[in-house]
């Protein structure tokens, strides 16, 4: 492991009031909602600090959490920074190691007020949070820890690349080789009779959707599944990487592709394919393990 990620565990211990003898892994509070992973560290005051985890996100901290709490803010430009909260040590998360330890400030208006993926937490932590570290992930436990040793090579079974602190894979779809992030935040809003439900998804590119379903027409597809218009999903039954298979993965088109702007990933291969499984992300030594 590289010799800034020692550095980072280093300071990571104490602050978490961790004391000798240092286990292999730190265990994180989290929980899963909806199949994705939110961290719920204590605030040093009482109370928690709910955030979102997003490895495919640059990560913000909302502005009502901001007021709520009288965080440190300053003026960058254009753009709003706080510093988080301080937690209580015995029961926080690891801190910001990039851009200062700073978070843009998100204040949602119009349809993002409304949105019921933004409802319910304070802060997302994203690549600035990621980088550096070493992460465990257990999507069947609804636990996550923090590794304080690289994973080793020989165990590293998924390709793995960066897009600056973003991760991306290789997966193989009905004989096709396609590129996408690891997005486990990626969202969903289903609409259902008694309201809405946000769950988990992966994404595709609405020509990817409809290619998809001309070529396979066997492959079960459902229009219309959200709130948002022309949000569809098709089930894929084996997406392959490395030496892992992920079967019946549901992928979702988003409105305007909007989560593709700018990109040229095939896809975005979100929580809902890691369902019960065991992820682990070396992000210094760029290693990808799925159990």
């Amino acid at each position: 492991m590289q010799r800034r990620s020692f550095l980072s565990l280093a300071a990571i211990v104490p602050l978490l009031g961790i004391t000798t003898p240092i286990s292999e892994e730190l265990a994180l509070p989290v929980e899963l909602r909806g199949g994705r992973f939110f961290a719920l560290p204590r605030l040093a005051t009482g109370g928690t600090f709910a955030c979102w985890l997003d490895t495919d996100g640059g990560g913000f901290v909302f502005a009502h959490a901001v007021q709520r709490l009288s965080l440190q803010t300053r003026l960058d430009g254009i753009s709003r920074l706080a510093q988080l909260p301080r937690f209580d040590p015995t029961h926080g998360v690891p801190p910001l190691v990039r851009d200062g330890g700073e978070l843009p400030i998100f204040d949602p208006k119009d349809s993002d007020a409304a949105d019921p993926v933004l409802q319910g937490f304070d802060a997302q932590l994203g690549g600035s949070w990621f980088a550096d570290r070493v992460w465990r992930f257990d999507f069947q436990r609804g636990a996550m820890s923090l590794r304080l040793s690289a994973l080793p090579p020989a165990l590293a079974n998924l390709p793995l690349a960066f897009d600056g602190v973003y991760p991306r894979t290789t997966v193989t779809i009905a004989g096709e080789t396609l590129a996408m992030s690891l997005d486990i935040a990626a969202s969903v809003v289903l609409a259902s009779g008694s309201g809405t439900t946000v769950s988990a998804t992966s994404f595709v590119p609405r020509s990817t959707f409809e290619r998809w379903h001309s070529e396979h027409p066997e492959w079960p597809v459902e229009r219309s599944v959200s709130t948002l218009p022309g949000v569809d999903s098709i089930v894929v039954p084996e997406v392959r990487a490395g030496t892992a298979v992920f079967s019946r993965v549901a992928f979702t088109t988003r409105p305007g592709d909007d989560v593709f702007a700018g990109s040229e990933l095939a896809g975005k291969l979100g929580a809902n394919a890691y369902a019960g499984r065991i992820v682990t992300i070396d992000y210094p030594n760029a290693r990808l393990r799925v159990d």
